[in-house]
C-alpha cells in the first residue's frame, strides 16, 4: 500500500512538472533507483510488483518529457546551422546555444546522478534530432531558405557538426554521436566527395550506405554547381541510386519500415531500463545528510535509523552487497502506523 501510494504520489508530481527539465532529471534519476532497490529486494521484491509496474512507466514518462523539453530548445536554435559562413562565420555564435543545450542536460543529469544508461539513451535521441532535422533541410527546404545541396554548403555543415562531434568525445559519448549523426553526416560527404564519373559509384555508395535511394537521388538530381565545377552525368546518378535499391533500400524495407525522403525526428528504438549502474552499487557507507534528514521524525519515535555491519548477510537487498553498512529504518509504536497510514 505505501509503495503504491509512493508511485501515485510521484506521478502527480512528474504530470505538474512536465514542462520542467530539472524536475524531470531529478524524478527520473530517484524513481529509476527506488525502483531499482524494490527488483532487487528479496522482501519487497515480490510484493511490490504492481508498485513496480508503475515506476517503470514513470521512468519512462519523465525520460519522455526531458526529452521533449530538450527537443524543443534544440528546434529553436538549429537554424543557426543553416547561416551563411560568408556572412557570419564558419562557427557562428548561435552554434554556441546548440553546444550549451546539450552542455546543460548534460550537466543537469550528472548532478541528478541519473544513470548512465539512460545518459547514453537521451544523448542518442538528441543527436538523432539534430542529425534529421538538418538532414531534412538538405531534402525539403523550407521556403527561403538557401540552396543547401551544395559542395559550399556541404562543406560548411559539415565543420560545423564537428563543433558537437567534439563536445561528444570530451564526454564520452563519440559512439552515440558517430551512430546518431549518421545521415547528416553522409549527406556532407556526398556533397563534398568526388561524384562526377562511373568511377566514383562505387566510393560514394561506400561513403553514403545510410541514404535510401530516394535521398541519393534528390540530393545528385538537385546538385546545385560552383563556378567551373564538372556536372554529375547521369548515368552516375542512374548507377548510385541502383545500388542503393539493391543495398539500403533492402535493409529497410526487411526491417518493416518504407523507403521515404525525410527522416523521422524520433528515434525508433526501445526505452530499456539499465539493468546496472545504479547509486547502490557505488556508494558506501550512510550517505551525507541522511542523519540530519532523518533526526526531525526519528526524535518524535516514528523511526530510527541503525547501521549494520555485513549487509550480505543480515540485510535482504541483494544489491547492497557491496556496500559495507546497511542502512535499516524501523517502524516502532501505533504513532508511526498512523504516520505510515498519512502518507
Amino acid at each position: 500500500m505505501i509503495t503504491n501510494k509512493m508511485a501515485a504520489m510521484t506521478g502527480r508530481v512528474i504530470q505538474r512538472q512536465q514542462g520542467i527539465a530539472g524536475a524531470l532529471s531529478f524524478w527520473m534519476a530517484n524513481t529509476s533507483e527506488l525502483l531499482n532497490f524494490l527488483k532487487h529486494d528479496r522482501e519487497l521484491g515480490p510484493i511490490t510488483e504492481q508498485s513496480q509496474l508503475n515506476l517503470s512507466h514513470l521512468v519512462h514518462t519523465a525520460y519522455s518529457g526531458l526529452l521533449l523539453c530538450r527537443q524543443r530548445e534544440l528546434r529553436k536554435h538549429l537554424p543557426t546551422f543553416l547561416i551563411d559562413p560568408e556572412q557570419h562565420g564558419a562557427l557562428p555564435a548561435g552554434i554556441e546555444l546548440v553546444l550549451n543545450t546539450l552542455m546543460n542536460c548534460m550537466s543537469l543529469l550528472r548532478r541528478c546522478r541519473v544513470n548512465p544508461a539512460l545518459t547514453i539513451q537521451l544523448f542518442s535521441q538528441l543527436f538523432h534530432f539534430i542529425s534529421c532535422w538538418l538532414f531534412n533541410q538538405l531534402m525539403v527546404p523550407e521556403p527561403g531558405a538557401p540552396g543547401l545541396r551544395s559542395h559550399y554548403w556541404g562543406a560548411a555543415l559539415r565543420q560545423r557538426l564537428s563543433a558537437i562531434e567534439g563536445w561528444a568525445e570530451r564526454q564520452g559519448l563519440e559512439l552515440a554521436a558517430d551512430c546518431h549523426l549518421g545521415h547528416i553526416i553522409q549527406a556532407t560527404t556526398l556533397l563534398t566527395m568526388n561524384k562526377y564519373s562511373l568511377q566514383d559509384v562505387n566510393a560514394v555508395e561506400s561513403s553514403c550506405f545510410r541514404l535510401n535511394s530516394l535521398q541519393l537521388h534528390t540530393l545528385l538530381s538537385g546538385y546545385l554547381y560552383a563556378n567551373n565545377e564538372p556536372h554529375i552525368p547521369p548515368e552516375v546518378v542512374e548507377a548510385v541510386v541502383l545500388l542503393s535499391r539493391s543495398s539500403a533500400d533492402q535493409l529497410i524495407l526487411s526491417e518493416g519500415r518504407e523507403v521515404v525522403l525525410q527522416e523521422s525526428l524520433d528515434l525508433q528504438l526501445p526505452f530499456l531500463l539499465p539493468e546496472g549502474g545504479y547509486s547502490c552499487s557505488s556508494i558506501t557507507g550512510t550517505p551525507a545528510g541522511l542523519r540530519e534528514f532523518l533526526e526531525p521524525i526519528s526524535s518524535k519515535g516514528l523511526c530510527c535509523l541503525t547501521s549494520q555491519l555485513n549487509p550480505e548477510e543480515t540485510g535482504p537487498c541483494s544489491s547492497v552487497k557491496q556496500i559495507p553498512l546497511r542502512r535499516a529504518l524501523t517502524w516502532p509504536s501505533t504513532e508511526s502506523r498512523r504516520w505510515r497510514r498519512s502518507l
